[in-house]
């Protein structure tokens, strides 16, 4: 009995390890746009693709719903969410709150590695907005934003930022296609990333939460 018990429960480890690594491909398919709001997500191709069984692709979905980024409808299957110009521009005053904290936080309490790269990821926006390669430049932002939040050192301002801007992703790539808007995005993250560098909270505070209502401002002006 204890080892029929063991047995389920490796197969549900493994069946959850490739739930996750589904669900993060797919998260990945849809912040780079290979997946555009709106789409339905093909289980089909995904598993004969993957070589895997629909059940953790299923999974996956499930799990990106909690987060806004899928929608599953009955019997119609999971699509891309799609968000409204509404809601986004609601998500971006919850992001404006979170990143000026974030920004906050780990300017206070950011050790020096976790600074270090910081700068990395500054250095390799440069390098994309020199070659306007905006994908590039779009991804590598993500990842800059992600580790401002995990040098903050608050389990709980992860969880809450997590569910906002995974949902405003769906939006925000639009934004950085603007002309000229790369070199003054990054100009932006080069001022956020001193200010951490210095340790002086206020101020990267002020500039994170600016960063997002600047850019909440081009969304409106590219909507009008």
């Amino acid at each position: 009995m204890e080892q029929q018990l063991f047995t389920n429960r490796l197969q549900d480890l493994k069946s959850q390890s490739l739930s996750r690594a589904v669900e993060e491909q797919l998260e990945q398919m849809i912040l780079s746009g290979e997946l555009l709001p709106g789409e339905r997500i093909n289980e089909s191709y995904l598993s004969n693709t993957l070589k895997i069984s629909r059940a953790p692709i299923r999974e996956a979905c499930r799990q990106l719903a909690q987060y806004g980024m899928v929608e599953n409808r009955v019997g119609k299957g999971s699509y891309v969410r799609q968000v409204n110009l509404e809601e986004a521009l609601e998500l971006y005053e919850l992001r404006g709150v979170l990143d000026a904290l974030a920004a906050e936080k780990a300017s206070q309490n950011a050790s020096s590695e976790g600074i270090a790269g910081l700068g990395l990821l500054v250095e390799q926006m440069r390098s994309f907005a020199a070659r306007h390669e905006s994908t590039e430049y779009f991804a590598t932002n993500l990842k800059f934003h992600h580790q401002i939040v995990q040098l903050a050192g608050s389990a709980a301002l992860i969880d809450l930022y997590e569910v906002v801007f995974k949902k405003l992703s769906l939006f925000r790539q639009k934004t950085l296609s603007q002309p000229d808007r790369l070199q003054r995005s990054l100009s932006q993250h080069e001022g956020i990333f001193a200010a951490i560098q210095n340790r002086d909270a206020q101020l990267g505070s002020q500039l994170a939460r600016s960063h997002v209502e600047e850019a909440k401002g081009v969304l409106l002006a590219t909507k009008v």
